[in-house]
């Protein structure tokens, strides 16, 4: 789906939305190459656009960082147009890179967070570190016979 950034009014995270503040997305969200950020090698980077609709039923764009893609693959899947209308809890986190020095996090409502900053998940989902990368065998303990 195509962003029209021009029509869609952007989030300023220390106005729009608060620390464990509850949003829904929009839309399935579009990748598209950065007009400001560049990779190492030159090429444009890729920046992952969406829109939310804020608690008091504004929508506003924002892009979400490869942490926040990665998370919400792992509690929704790998379908974006599966995210449309759900509703995501925004973590405020602490990040060397952005200029406020912090960013938000958007994860699953279910999801929460235990002192040291793990993501405590709800039954049934696998943590990203656990899930195989193509073509690795998977490997269920039930399995294992001692």
């Amino acid at each position: 789906m195509k962003i029209n950034i021009n029509e869609t009014k952007f989030l300023k995270k220390d106005i729009d939305i608060k620390h464990k503040g509850i949003v829904e997305l929009v839309n399935e969200g579009a990748w598209e190459e950065s007009q400001k950020f560049k990779r190492d090698d030159g090429t444009p980077a890729q920046l992952f656009n969406i829109i939310l609709k804020l608690e008091n039923g504004e929508e506003r764009s924002t892009v979400l960082n490869w942490t926040n893609v990665k998370l919400l693959v792992q509690g929704f899947g790998d379908e974006t147009s599966q995210w449309v209308g759900k509703r995501v809890r925004a973590w405020k986190t602490k990040s060397e890179k952005a200029k406020s020095g912090y960013t938000f996090i958007f994860v699953p409502t279910d999801w929460n967070r235990d002192d040291t900053g793990e993501w405590i998940l709800p039954e049934g989902v696998i943590a990203s570190e656990d899930i195989p990368e193509d073509g690795e065998e998977v490997i269920d303990p039930k399995d294992i016979p001692f």
